[in-house]
């Protein structure tokens, strides 16, 4: 063999075992696998370096079989370097794939046993005697070999799959490591070119088979570099996040919302965060460790502080809900957690305190369970009021049915006394219906000043106490707001009449009309203009620690059977509903006082509606009539007044036994109906928008003591419907009845009679 080959075998050789005994022992970031092909490749390059050398130094006779074993294990070495390729891109080899690596394999075989490796055939070698004195052996090839193609293929196709393998690295991966592997591709394709060329002896002399793995190792070589900078620049990014992490954490801890101190084994404050230092410190002593006794049961919130922080000291984790009351009067409430830990092994326990304000969740938690009672109160009051609203329907018209036919004063009085009781509990009604929020207001934009003055000129006449009226806005500025003119007078009347009943009639009333910004973050960061009522009074005021009871409905102060508990309740509700809320303040010196704050409305107030020309009471009605209604009393009710407008009357307690009855002659002699909403089965909507698709000249009016379910504006709307809110009087079925026709009248053209 050429001396050069003999030199590049020990060069090789020796660069391998470099190689190995540098890197070998690293787990590369390849992976196991790929540390096992590459240690295998590196395996056949030092055998391949080995017998080139003991071929330089053999006998004539064995070189042949050296020769089979270079050219077997050049083919081992292409495999071994797809696999490692293909572990580098992250590629899944194909079937093709797989099907090359197994041809390769029964090559590689077939080489082994192949004279000359399958490549030349039998080959002759001779010592031939340099210039300069040194003997080499000179091969004679015999004639190519039919195996010879199939060496040819199978190589090509290797090297063109592992430059396949490169582009994808490149392109997807790393580019520096896809242009090493390409590299290393094409020195190995030109060796075999080279020595393809020597063998078909278009030129003289083949290089060195060792040269195939030392571009290998080269390229490992390469590649272990290019990951050793690629560690370097993650391990600097990991250092800067690190650092960033460090000082967020730091900051977290010295500024965050949370307060944390450490404690060592003496219970001695060694660091402290700034909300720790503003928050807690005010509150403890740190000399009141060392003298805590811990056979006290704690009490306080200090020692129940310091007994926690013992038990973590003796190395159980511990938490505390702790309340303390500020200088300023202010109630905070944290939870503590106390964690033991050890600084070193040699240390005793430490411990790591944090306390969380947990004030506001608490409030927002008590005000749900607030909630939630107020709701079951609402729903208890709207089934009560229902019922009771059936009731009052039947003794407020039947009332004053027979009050028209009272025979003499004593009777009259009687039974206006009874029209008095009955509208008096219509009035407690309303205030349980205003409580469970059931009735749909009608909101509209009104002048609040108005609404002050015609409640104060009401209470000041009928209770006989002064009312002071102090206004900061002009006079001639309106105080627009938009709600209802019913409710936000309940609520100015439950508030007055309260200050009536705590001054016993006697006193002054002060009412003061403010502006106020109030900003309301959760919905706009800008402030809202809103009006604010400051309602006070001579008496004798609130106690402290009732105020926070005051809204509790059903809670009262007065003596039995003076009050019903009620009427903050249902201005509280009535306030809120509006988009406001009122507060009641304490006085020391006497007096209740309550501010009512509500939005302001931007625009003019509307103007009162003018009252409908309606006849007089007694007109006398004719035709025939329908009543709906399961309550056999309002049924009765209802069916009666109708008679006594003078119209023929058809009472039904359901709304399918009315439909029943309800056939093309009674379409045409029925002009009015009188229908109960709620009502098991079909409901008095379900049935008004039936009889509307039957008949358009039918008058109906749908009777209801609450609307939760409809929208009594839209049915209010419909062709020849009104809405009767229950419990109703004689006067007022009366008068909607004569409205309607009225109504009709004006439609059609005709005179009103």
């Amino acid at each position: 063999m050429y001396p050069f080959n003999l030199f590049m075998a020990f060069t090789t050789l020796g660069v391998t075992f470099f190689y190995v005994a540098v890197n070998g022992m690293n787990t590369p970031r390849g992976g196991k696998r790929y540390r096992a092909y590459r240690n295998a490749f590196c395996a056949a390059v030092i055998f391949l370096s080995l017998a080139q050398i003991v071929r330089a130094f053999s006998p004539l006779e064995a070189q042949n079989t050296l020769l089979q074993i270079g050219v077997t294990t050049v083919i081992v070495t292409l495999i071994f370097l797809i696999k490692i390729f293909e572990i580098i891109a992250e590629h899944q080899p194909s079937v093709a794939a797989k099907t090359l690596v197994v041809a390769l394999i029964f090559v590689a075989i077939g080489a082994a046993f192949l004279p000359g490796g399958g490549y030349w055939g039998e080959a002759t070698f001779a010592k031939e005697m340099l210039f300069n004195g040194d003997v080499f052996i000179r091969p004679q090839y015999g004639p190519p070999t039919p195996y010879r193609s199939v060496l040819i293929i199978s190589g090509v196709l290797g090297l063109g799959y592992i430059l396949f393998l490169a582009n994808i690295t490149c392109r997807q991966r790393d580019r520096k490591i896809g242009r090493a592997m390409m590299f290393a591709t094409i020195c190995m394709v030109l060796l075999m070119v080279w020595n393809t060329l020597c063998g078909m002896k278009v030129i003289n002399g083949s290089v060195a088979p060792g040269l195939y793995g030392i571009s290998g190792i080269l390229f490992f070589m390469w590649i272990d570099r290019e990951n050793e900078r690629s560690l370097v620049r993650e391990n600097k990014c990991l250092g800067e996040h690190n650092r960033a992490q460090t000082a967020m954490l730091d900051a977290l801890v010295r500024h965050g919302a949370f307060a944390c101190a450490e404690f060592n084994a003496q219970g001695t404050l060694l660091t402290q965060n700034l909300a720790y230092q503003d928050r807690v410190t005010p509150f403890l002593s740190p000399s009141d460790f060392s003298s805590y006794d811990r056979t006290r049961t704690p009490v306080h919130p200090a020692e129940k502080f310091w007994h926690a922080l013992a038990l973590a000291l003796d190395g159980a984790i511990q938490a505390e809900t702790l309340t303390w009351t500020a200088t300023d009067g202010e109630t905070i409430t944290y939870r503590a957690r106390f964690i033991p830990f050890k600084p070193s092994v040699a240390d005793s326990n430490h411990a790591m305190v944090c306390l969380t304000d947990i004030t506001e969740a608490l409030t927002s938690r008590q005000q749900l369970l607030e909630a939630k009672h107020l709701q079951a109160i609402g729903l208890l009051a709207s089934g009560v009021a229902h019922e009771y609203n059936n009731i009052l329907t039947g003794v407020i018209a039947m009332s004053e049915l027979a009050l028209r036919e009272a025979v003499n004063d004593a009777q009259r009085s009687h039974l206006e006394i009874v029209v008095q009781a009955a509208k008096r509990c219509t009035d407690l009604s309303s205030n349980l219906l205003a409580l469970s929020r059931i009735t749909q207001s009608q909101n509209e934009p009104l002048d609040l000043r108005e609404i002050i003055h015609e409640t104060s000129r009401l209470v000041s006449h009928s209770r006989g106490v002064h009312i002071e009226l102090l206004e900061s806005i002009k006079s001639s500025t309106h105080i627009a707001v938009v709600g209802n003119r019913n409710e936000l007078a309940t609520l100015l009347l439950n508030l007055m009449i309260n200050a009536c009943d705590a001054m016993e009639n006697r006193g002054t009333i002060t009412v003061r009309i403010d502006y106020t910004e109030v900003a309301k973050p959760s919905v706009s960061l800008e402030p809202t203009p809103h009006v604010v009522i400051q309602l006070s009074d001579t008496g004798p005021g609130i106690p402290e620690e009732i105020i926070p009871h005051i809204f509790e409905p059903f809670f009262t102060t007065k003596r039995l059977g003076k009050g019903s508990g009620l009427g903050l309740a249902t201005a509280k509700a009535i306030a809120t509903a509006h988009g406001g809320n009122i507060e009641p303040k304490f006085v020391p010196s006497g007096g209740a006082v309550f501010e009512i704050s509500l939005p302001l409305f931007a625009g003019l107030p509307a103007l009162s509606p003018s009252p409908f020309p309606i006849p007089h009471p007694s007109a006398k009605q004719s035709g025939q009539a329908a009543v709906v209604d399961d309550d056999p009393i309002v049924l009765a009710t209802s069916a009666n007044i109708l008679r006594d407008l003078g119209y023929q009357v058809a009472a039904y307690s359901s709304a399918e036994t009315f439909l029943e009855n309800y056939t093309p002659a009674a379409q045409a002699a029925i002009k009015l109906a009188v229908i109960d909403i709620r009502m098991p089965g079909m409901d008095g909507v379900q049935l008004c928008r039936r009889l509307l698709t039957q008949s358009s000249t039918l008058k109906i009016i749908l009777v209801t003591g609450h609307t939760e379910k409809y929208d009594t504006a839209k049915l209010g709307q419909l062709h020849n419907v009104s809405i009767l809110m229950k419990p109703f009087s004689l006067t007022a079925l009366q008068n909607l009845i004569i409205e309607l026709e009225t109504q009709a009248a004006l439609k059609s053209g005709e005179p009103m009679i």
